[in-house]
């Protein structure tokens, strides 16, 4: 394999030079506002769990590594994409086991080993099936959905009291989702292509989801700060 292979993926791409997707490249900012705003809702904060205060630092990385690949656009740098987008969604998939199940950490490294079966059983053959590799994000839109649906139905009423910023994250998903699909499909009509709106999209999704977790954080150290308010684990 070569690694300095040149990749034209992407609508907006007409050329290997560095700035050819600038628009793409550009909308990575969304990953660093998210993650600035995730760190000023921290910053106050005292005892932060290494989980939640990574939050931030791995959705700046998830910008950065994004960036990389839409100016460099080679096989080496589309590694430095693809690793950020995966170890985020598994981390999140442990915090939100940890902080809304109150599962020991070595449960929530065996639900997220779980999730990356499904994913290689279902996502990884559906990258084919939908266009632009989009299939294989199918497992994280049906986690999300999924996620939602439990938390409205769990019987303790502060984990369930967050079940509309996950609905609300997968909305935005979907249409994340949904953008990233017909880049390639209207490259003809619309030749800036629509992966801007999935980096802007996806920033939002990242933001809801991490202030999910801290939320959730905070409230069950409030809890823990009156007992006769804790909420069930």
């Amino acid at each position: 394999m070569n690694w300095n292979e040149h990749l034209d993926e992407y609508c907006e791409r007409g050329s290997a030079a560095f700035w050819a997707e600038p628009v793409n490249a550009v909308t990575n900012l969304a990953f660093l506002v998210a993650a600035l705003a995730i760190w000023r809702i921290l910053r106050p904060c005292r005892s932060v769990p290494a989980s939640i205060g990574l939050l931030a630092p791995l959705m700046a990385l998830f910008g950065i590594g994004s960036f990389a690949f839409h100016t460099l656009a080679t096989r080496w740098s589309q590694v430095l994409d693809v690793v950020p987008i995966t170890l985020f969604v598994l981390f999140c998939l442990g915090c939100v086991l940890r902080w809304f199940y109150g599962l020991a950490w070595r449960r929530c490294v065996l639900g997220v080993a779980g999730f990356g079966a499904f994913t290689a059983v279902l996502g990884v053959p559906a990258g084919g099936l939908i266009p632009n590799r989009s299939g294989m994000y199918v497992p994280v839109l049906l986690l999300m959905t999924g996620l939602a649906v439990t938390l409205r139905g769990s019987a303790d009423a502060g984990r369930a009291a967050h079940w509309r910023q996950f609905a609300l994250a997968a909305v935005v998903f979907a249409l994340a989702l949904s953008a990233r699909t017909v880049d390639q499909e209207i490259c003809g009509a619309f030749p800036l292509g629509t992966h801007f709106l999935w980096h802007t999209l996806d920033g939002v999704l990242v933001f809801l989801v991490a202030r999910a977790l801290v939320h959730r954080w905070r409230q069950l150290a409030d809890a823990d700060r009156d007992p006769v308010a804790a909420p069930a684990p």
